[in-house]
């Protein structure tokens, strides 16, 4: 078993047809990579605290009206209609970006293990996915704070060994298992992603 198949890390819903979103559903898999990026180590503490405030920004939104809020979609409705709250559309927009980065983190260590490189340091390929993702959205400071973050990153077989719980020999299955999660986080990163940019929420606003 690896982290990516044992139970209680639920993998991400494709979304139906008509681009629907459910929130509990979305919530459960998301806190599930909240604690793959445990395994990064305590110097990636402040991604980790921000994926789950963005988190609890949108459990907090769904608790206010459970019926109503089934999905994301009926909470940013319910936001750009009524403008009392901003939670779904701070939350998800943030939360999204973050996924973001970790999926694109999980795609170039997938090709890197298959194309047999012998790089064991990680930090470039988390600049990469910090570059193609997160960047952009953020101010100088934050870049910084994100540098310095990224040069305490764990080696690679270090960060494999987590993820099989500590189990050598496991690094393949890894490898298997991760790109078998990312069969449903990209496609509903891509149903996210329309349904920012069709509601006009998804702005190029720095931090």
């Amino acid at each position: 078993m690896t982290f990516f198949s044992q139970d209680n890390v639920k993998h991400f819903e494709v979304p139906s047809e008509d681009g629907k979103i459910n929130t509990l559903t979305l919530l459960e898999a998301a806190r599930g990579v909240v604690e793959m990026v445990s395994a990064f180590g305590k110097a990636f503490s402040p991604v980790k605290s921000d994926i789950n405030g963005n988190i609890e920004k949108l459990q907090k939104k769904f608790e206010m009206d459970k019926e109503l809020f089934v999905t994301l979609n009926a909470m940013l409705d319910d936001e750009l209609a009524n403008k009392k709250t901003d939670l779904a559309k701070i939350g998800g927009l943030w939360l999204m970006r973050g996924l973001r980065f970790l999926q694109k983190f999980m795609q170039l260590l997938i090709e890197e293990y298959r194309e047999g490189s012998k790089e064991e340091n990680m930090k470039q390929i988390i600049t990469a996915a910090y570059e193609t993702t997160l960047k952009k959205y953020h101010g100088f400071i934050v870049k910084k704070v994100f540098s310095g973050v990224s040069s305490l990153a764990p080696y690679r077989k270090d960060y494999l060994l987590k993820m099989a719980f500590g189990k050598e020999g496991l690094e393949e299955q890894v490898i298997n298992d991760m790109a078998v999660y990312l069969e449903t986080m990209d496609p509903l990163l891509d149903a996210l992603g329309q349904l920012f940019k069709d509601k006009g929420l998804d702005t190029d606003d720095k931090v």
